[in-house]
C-alpha cells in the first residue's frame, strides 16, 4: 500500500510508521521537522517538511495517496490545559481535519483511517464495558474533538472512504506511561491519583494500536466506527500495582485533592483523569484482529523492558 502518514513522529505516529514499513509498505509522512525529516529517510521513508494548515508540497503527495493515516494534532502534552488553550486545540483540530479532508484526490483514495479519541463518547461508566454505539456528553478532550468527529459525515455522505477509530489510552515505552508511572516507581516515590477517584481505562499496548490502523486500511468497512483497546479495562491504582511489580519496586500511591489538579493542570485533563473510560473491543475483534498483547497484564513487562534499554543508552532513568 502507497500510505500518507500525518502526526508520523510522535509516539503512536512512529510505530506506525515502523510497523508499515516492517509489512513491506510505501510511506509518505509529513512533518514540520527538518530534522525529523531527515531521520524518516534514513528508514526509506518519503518525507515531506510541512503543516496542514500552510499550502505546501504535502498537497501534491497527499492528492497521489491511496490510503491515509491522520494521526495529526495540535500539540498540547506537558503544558495546563486551560479553557483558552482547549479552545485554541479545537480551532486548529478542526482546521487540520478540514484542510486534510479537502486535499484528499476522492477518486484515488481507497481509504482513510481517522484517529480521534473515546474522550469522544464520554465518561461510560463502571458497569459493563460499552460499544461504539454509546454517546454520552463528551469530556475531557471529547468537547474539543467532537467537532472534528461530526464534520467527518459530510464529506463520507460525498463519498469519501472514511474510517473513524478511538483509541483508548496508548501505552509505551515512549508515552505518558512512563513519566506517570514507571519512572516515579522506579526512584521510590509514589504514583499521584486524585482523591475518591479511581477510574477505569481501557488501555492498549501501542503496538497493537498501530497495527490495527493499518489491519483497518484494508479491513475497516466504511462510515464504520471502532474503539482501539484492549481485552479488559482495568482501574488506574491497578496499573501503578503492576508497574510496581514489573519494576520490583514498593507500590507506592499518594492521593491529592481535585482542586489542586484543576489548579496545576487544568479542567480539561482534572475531568479526563476522573472519567471511566471502559469500552469493549468486541466490534475490532469480530472483525478478525488479533493482539500481541491482550492485556496490560501481558504487554507491562515489554514495556518496562524497552524502557529500562532506552533509559539506559540514556545514561539515566527518566
Amino acid at each position: 500500500m502507497n500510505i500518507f502518514i500525518t502526526g508520523g513522529t510522535g509516539y503512536i505516529g512512529s510505530s506506525t510508521v515502523n510497523e508499515a514499513l516492517r509489512q513491506g509498505h510505501q510511506v509518505t509522512v509529513l512533518t514540520r521537522s527538518r530534522e525529523k525529516a531527515i531521520e524518516l529517510e534514513d528508514t526509506g521513508v518519503r518525507a515531506i517538511i510541512g503543516d496542514l494548515l500552510t499550502d505546501g508540497d504535502w498537497q501534491s503527495a497527499l492528492s497521489e495517496a491511496d490510503y491515509v493515516i491522520h494521526l495529526a494534532a495540535p500539540p498540547t502534552w506537558g503544558k495546563k490545559v486551560t479553557l483558552k488553550v482547549a479552545n485554541a486545540y479545537q480551532k486548529g483540530h478542526y482546521q487540520m481535519t478540514v484542510r486534510l479532508l479537502d486535499n484528499i484526490n476522492p477518486q484515488k483514495l481507497k481509504k482513510l483511517v481517522y484517529v480521534a479519541g473515546t474522550s469522544y463518547f464520554g465518561d461510560s461508566g463502571d458497569n459493563e464495558p460499552v460499544t461504539e454505539s454509546y454517546r454520552s456528553q463528551p469530556k475531557g478532550w471529547g468537547p474539543y474533538i467532537a467537532p472534528s468527529v461530526d464534520v467527518l459525515s459530510a464529506y463520507v455522505d460525498k463519498g469519501m472512504p472514511v474510517v473513524i477509530t478511538f483509541p483508548g489510552q496508548v501505552y509505551g515505552a515512549k508515552s505518558w506511561f512512563p513519566q506517570l508511572f514507571l519512572k516515579p516507581l522506579s526512584q521510590n516515590k509514589p504514583v499521584t491519583g486524585l482523591k475518591g477517584h479511581n477510574p477505569i481505562f481501557s488501555p492498549i499496548h501501542v503496538e497493537d494500536c498501530a497495527r490495527a490502523f493499518l489491519f483497518l486500511l484494508e479491513h475497516g468497512q466504511i462510515e464504520e466506527r471502532y474503539l482501539l483497546v484492549d481485552d479488559q479495562p482495568i482501574r488506574s491504582a491497578d496499573i501503578t500495582t503492576l508497574s510496581a511489580q514489573a519494576l520490583h519496586r514498593q507500590d507506592k500511591k499518594r492521593y491529592v485533592p481535585t482542586w489542586l489538579c484543576r489548579m496545576l493542570l487544568g479542567p480539561v485533563l482534572t475531568e479526563y483523569a476522573t472519567a471511566h473510560t471502559n469500552f469493549s473491543n468486541s466490534k475490532l475483534k469480530a472483525s478478525g484482529f488479533t493482539y500481541l498483547y491482550p492485556t496490560i497484564q501481558l504487554g507491562i513487562e515489554d514495556v518496562v523492558k524497552e524502557w529500562k534499554e532506552l533509559s539506559t543508552s540514556k545514561g539515566r532513568i527518566e
